[in-house]
Order: C-alpha cells, then sequence, then structure tokens
C-alpha cells in the first residue's frame, strides 16, 4: 500500500504506520531514516560541559578570595576533576534529550480508537493529505486494499 501511495507522488514521511508488531516488508521499502544525531550532539555536550566547568571553577576561585601562598589560582590538577565530571554531565544530559526528542516520546499519543484497532492486532496508517484532491486519492488507494477510513 505504501509503494502505491508513493506512486501517486506522497513523501515517504507523509506516511505513518502504526502496529504492535514490527512489519518488516512494510520496512524494507522504505529508505532508512537519516542516521542520528546523538553522537555529534554528546560531543557537543561534553564541550559545553567542559566550558561551563571551566568558566566555574575559575569564576568560583576568584570570587573566593582564595589564599595560595605564591601559587597559581588557576590549576588544572585542581580544576581536572571538575572539568571532568562537567564534561561527563553535559555529554550525558545531551544524549538523554537527544534520544526523548528523536524518539518521538513527547508527541501525543495516537487516538483512543486507534490505539484499540492496534491492540487488537490490526495496522493503522495515517497519512498527511494537504488538499481534497489528495485525499480522494489516498482514499482511492485505502480502498483498493479494503482499508477501513476514518
Amino acid at each position: 500500500m505504501a509503494v502505491d501511495l508513493e506512486q501517486e507522488g506522497f513523501p515517504p514521511d507523509s506516511i505513518n504506520v502504526m502496529s504492535a508488531e514490527p512489519i518488516h516488508s512494510f520496512t524494507a521499502g522504505f529508505d532508512s531514516r537519516s542516521p542520528g544525531r546523538a553522537g555529534l550532539l554528546s560531543i557537543a555536550g561534553g564541550f559545553a560541559g567542559a566550558v561551563a566547568a571551566i568558566a566555574l571553577t575559575v569564576w568560583t576561585s576568584r570570587r573566593m578570595g582564595l589564599v595560595t601562598g605564591g601559587m597559581p589560582i588557576f590549576t588544572p590538577w585542581a580544576f581536572g576533576i571538575i572539568v571532568y565530571e562537567l564534561i561527563a554531565l553535559g555529554a550525558i544530559l545531551v544524549t538523554f534529550v537527544t534520544t526523548v526528542f528523536e524518539a518521538g516520546l513527547l508527541r501525543g499519543g495516537p487516538s483512543p480508537e486507534i490505539d484499540s484497532a492496534i491492540a487488537d492486532g490490526k495496522v493503522a496508517m495515517s497519512l498527511i493529505c494537504l488538499d481534497d484532491t489528495r485525499r480522494r486519492v489516498a482514499e482511492t488507494v485505502f480502498s483498493k486494499f479494503g482499508a477501513v477510513i476514518h
């Protein structure tokens, strides 16, 4: 059905299929989605954590008025553990937020009608139609396969 919709000019990202189990024959026809951005964003989160840690330690040591006895107030050995931990924290937080966003966990769920149909073993398909002409074409393709249209 998705191939017929694509032949009618619907882009693959406008087709959404929901089922209780994976449909391998359906997903094999589609190009895989673009690779996730979690890796690059976690590296950026690590750099942001390092910058934040350096700024925090420098600001704190200047603000506190520490007596160092002639030694430098900014030493990599003293601040290294703080920088290391905030690099890890930045990478972990950015990875978590990216994963939640890319998995679509913040979207609203499907309607209860669709939810119960999927629980009964049926497959639900949604399609984005921009005008009535495209809607009629989609209804024709769906009716060709005996689909119930809501």
